[in-house]
């Protein structure tokens, strides 16, 4: 049995063997298979292996991908996106939780070093809360649109400047919302006496925990 690190790793390895111009075709399809978080991860990468092998194949015989595959390789994704089956739902849970982890330890660790500058041991609790649930629903906002964005993009020769621009202000209105909310929901709630080092310690656990999980998660038969 193959481990979903390993597919990956050699999908991504037999992708250089191919010619700049089924490469090109095949990356739109990678892109976009992956961009679907909720299929399966390992049957999505054991499709695009086969595929990945049926094209070399052809390419010894002088075909391109548009031989293999088709001109539209929107409507073949599509056709593989719909075949696929879902990832679990423990799967899934679990793959939110290591999101949620892992943005929470790196928002607890910069939070630390700047109490370590300001040589303070104490937070607002309900502040503290509010910047977490407001970190966690903008970052899942942001992902979500990352992974429509890739979607569209997938069969986009370049990226359009309406895109760009788009990208731009979105990156931009996010930000100013997360400051906005750090700005108007600072000092509520009570004080409560947490040390740098200690803040430290969980952000640390939290990004452990993280990575033993993804460690998991890719070692998934």
């Amino acid at each position: 049995m193959v481990i979903v690190k390993k597919i990956i790793a050699e999908n991504n390895k037999k992708r250089k063997l191919l010619t700049k111009e089924n490469q090109a075709y095949f990356d739109k399809l990678l892109v976009y298979v992956r961009a679907h978080v909720l299929l399966s991860e390992r049957q999505s990468e054991e499709v695009l292996m086969e595929m990945l092998d049926h094209l070399l194949i052809a390419e010894e015989e002088g075909k391109t991908a548009v031989d293999v595959f088709g001109p539209n390789p929107k409507a073949y994704a599509d056709d593989i996106v719909d075949a696929l089956p879902k990832e679990k739902k423990g799967s899934l849970m679990t793959f939110g939780v290591e999101i949620l982890c892992d943005l929470m330890g790196w928002f607890i660790i910069i939070g630390a070093v700047g109490r370590y500058f300001t040589k303070s041991d104490q937070i607002y609790l309900y502040s503290a809360i509010i910047n977490v649930v407001a970190l966690v629903a903008i970052g899942g906002g942001l992902l979500y649109l990352i992974l429509q964005q890739l979607k569209k993009g997938a069969f986009e020769e370049k990226m359009s400047t309406s895109a760009i621009i788009k990208a731009g202000l979105v990156g931009t209105g996010t930000f100013g919302l997360f400051m906005g909310i750090l700005y108007f929901t600072d000092k509520l709630g009570p004080l409560v006496n947490i040390t740098w080092f200690a803040q430290l310690g969980a952000g640390s656990a939290l990004l452990l925990i993280s990575y033993l999980m993804k460690r998991d998660r890719t070692k998934r038969y």
